[in-house]
């Protein structure tokens, strides 16, 4: 047992030893080589720079819905990306029977209201105007205590939807709608003024119809989607433009409650649909969004194979100028397998340190990205950090140098110890 412990305190200790000399040969690189030991590290921190930055976007993008500062207490969206891109035109599943099925929750006492919500985009225009501006319509079935939807206040529709009539789509049409300031800009639009909105050409069955702008409203700020002409209309209204009516078709449910058993009753309701419990931020909200999902994931492999290039490069340049030094350790008696573990060590370190610096250049990228947007296009942010960027990234740089790591240690293997210690 005692030689057992001794021999294990030998082994860490001389791990420990191969350590610190590894550290030792790059403190000593970094002093007499400053510059391209600032190159090695430079590289690799630019690349995860880049990649915090857009991932940071990612995230943001994922955690901005079109109806995020709704202040509904739940949402139900179908499964596979029920969350909504502010990129128009991107749809995934929906949910069918909306009418039928949020009746059923709003009943419930314990809700406060519930509504589906539908998001497309639509063309619309002025009755004497040509050409035509293609806006993003928001469907909802207006009730009391409404949130807001895609940043616009439904407030000013009065509740109900008649147009649906059971789901016979046969009921009076009120024609309101109500206008995003952005919307009424572009559409050069008044209070009491009339609209032709017409369903995209890309929508199957669609069609126009005539509208009165009830009220102008200011979009929440907050909301990313903030800019965005958006027309917000009764449900049914929008289905019959768009072709949604055929199964009752809506994107969400906005619910508003508290109630556990509401819940429960919702999942229910809903059995192949996902209750989220309002905006997830952070991380979280990429599992829902797969616009925004496969953005990280062609970041992710792209920054893993330029770290990898950048790295392999780096440490085939660190071996270069090591080689003496590995002849001298040689000649002394240290292992082939020292030696090599000697280079993992400095490849690895100098990639973690590469890390660190790429992961405060990436925090300062998203505040600059931010700074930009709200400086020329947008009032909100686009990016956002996560303290999970920094276990993140710095995972992704040591995969990045394991990869890379065959070929300093191969080139390690091929050092001619004498022709060295003849130099």
């Amino acid at each position: 047992m005692v030689d057992e412990e001794s021999t294990e305190r030998t082994r860490v200790g001389r791990w420990l030893a191969l350590v610190r000399f590894a550290a030792g040969r790059i403190a000593t690189q970094a002093r007499r080589t400053p510059r391209r030991t600032a190159v090695t590290v430079g590289l690799v921190a630019i690349t995860i720079a880049l990649l915090v930055t857009v991932t940071g976007i990612s995230v943001a993008l994922a955690g901005d819905t079109t109806a995020d500062d709704n202040e509904a207490d739940l949402r139900v969206v179908p499964h596979e990306g029920g969350t909504f891109s502010p990129v128009v035109g991107v749809e995934g599943p929906r949910l069918s029977d909306v009418h039928d099925r949020t009746e059923t929750i709003d009943d419930r006492a314990d809700v406060d209201y519930a509504t589906p919500v539908l998001m497309e985009v639509v063309q619309a225009r002025s009755p004497e105007g040509e050409e035509s501006v293609n806006v993003m319509a928001v469907g909802v079935v207006p009730r009391e205590s409404s949130p807001p939807v895609g940043g616009v206040p439904t407030a000013p529709l009065e509740p109900g939807d008649p147009h649906y009539a059971n789901g016979s789509y046969d009921g009076p049409q009120t024609g309101d709608v109500v206008l995003s300031t952005a919307a009424s800009d572009q559409l050069n639009a008044s209070e009491e003024a009339s609209l032709v909105v017409r369903g995209s050409q890309m929508t199957a069955n669609a069609s126009a119809g005539t509208y009165e702008v009830t009220a102008i409203e200011e979009a929440d700020t907050a909301s990313l989607s903030d800019g965005l002409p958006v027309v917000v209309l009764r449900l049914s209204e929008l289905q019959t433009l768009t072709g949604a009516d055929d199964e009752d078709l809506a994107d969400q449910v906005l619910v508003g409650t508290d109630s556990d058993g509401a819940h429960e009753a919702i999942e229910e309701t809903y059995p192949n649909a996902t209750v989220e419990s309002g905006t997830e931020p952070g991380l979280a909200a990429l599992q829902d969004d797969d616009l925004a999902l496969a953005t990280s994931l062609i970041t992710l492999i792209v920054g893993i194979g330029i770290c990898t290039l950048f790295v392999t490069t780096a440490t085939g340049l660190l071996v270069e100028r090591e080689r003496q030094t590995l002849a001298v350790l040689s000649a002394v008696g240290f292992p082939g397998r020292s030696r090599l573990a000697v280079v993992a060590v400095m490849t690895l370190t100098l990639t973690v340190v590469g890390a660190v610096v790429g992961i405060a250049l990436g925090y300062a990228g998203v505040a600059v990205t931010n700074w930009i947007a709200t400086s020329t296009v947008t009032s909100s942010p686009i990016a956002t950090t996560d303290p999970l960027f920094v276990p993140y990234a710095l995972a992704i740089a040591v995969v990045a140098g394991l990869f890379a790591l065959p070929y300093p240690l191969y080139l390690t293997t091929k050092t001619d110890v004498v022709a060295e210690l003849r130099q």
